[in-house]
Formats: C-alpha cells, sequence, structure tokens
C-alpha cells in the first residue's frame, strides 16, 4: 500500500495505529490468513507532503486530501470485497487523520488488480494460492 497525505495529517503514534490497522483489515478482506508471515508480506509505503506541495482543483489547498494506493492478487477481490475495503480502509484512516471529525472523509482509494504472473518476492512469483495456504513452517519476511 502507498498512503500518501499533507504533513501533520497523522501524528505518530497514529501512524503506526494505522499502518497495523489497515494491514489486519486488508488481510481479513483478502481472506489471507493473519499469519507471521504473511503479515510479513503486507507492506505500507507513507509519503507526507508539505502543504505548500498539495493542490486540489488546480489551486493550493489546506483540505488534508489523502490517498491510498492498494496493490492485490488479481481475482482476489470480487466487487463487494473491494467496496467493502475501500468503505473500511475509509473509516480506518478517517478515524485517525487530523481532520473533522463529522465531515466527509477526504480519502481517495485505488485499487489495482495484479496478475499472479506480476508477483515475486525474493527472486520468485508467488500467487494468491501460495498466500491464502502457506506452509505452517514459513518464516516470515
Amino acid at each position: 500500500m502507498y498512503l500518501h497525505f499533507p504533513a501533520e495529517t497523522f501524528s505518530a503514534a497514529a501512524k503506526n495505529e494505522l499502518a497495523a490497522e489497515l494491514t489486519t483489515l486488508a488481510l481479513r478482506v483478502e481472506g489471507l490468513p493473519d499469519t507471521p508471515f504473511v503479515r510479513s508480506t503486507c507492506w505500507i509505503y507513507i509519503q507526507e507532503y508539505a502543504m505548500a506541495n498539495v493542490y486540489q482543483g488546480g489551486s493550493s489547498t489546506e483540505t488534508k486530501v489523502i490517498s491510498l494506493e492498494v496493490n492485490a492478487f488479481a481475482g482476489g477481490l470480487d466487487v463487494a470485497a473491494k467496496q467493502l475495503l475501500i468503505e473500511n480502509l475509509t473509516a480506518c484512516i478517517h478515524k485517525h487523520a487530523a481532520v473533522v471529525p463529522d465531515a466527509p472523509a477526504p480519502v481517495y482509494i485505488i485499487i489495482r488488480d495484479v496478475p499472479d504472473t506480476n508477483w515475486g518476492v525474493s527472486g520468485k512469483t508467488i500467487k494468491l494460492q501460495d498466500m491464502r495456504l502457506p506452509s505452517v513452517d514459513v518464516k516470515p519476511m
């Protein structure tokens, strides 16, 4: 996952809690087991931007617009699961962000379906089935 937002949108503690919760949500909705190995393959990159570098509608903004890009195995999420993922991720981000609590969440989410043939881990391709049924002795990354 790639999370982008203006500086001061999340405290350091909120970022840690958010990363843990986003990971748990993604695993649950994708139907992946919450094992140390599978958790270790779920990574989140956080990128903060100075407010001077955030634009909305072609102009500088004070709105804390947040975007999240999610790479998922193609076929791992049907339309209903994608909607559930978007709703849950948005609620989680909104909960931890320093934004107006009752206002609509300024969160944009993109889900990319990546074919099995395009996933590589440690020099080898990996399939959705490998993640759903990992060997019991596989160690975290």
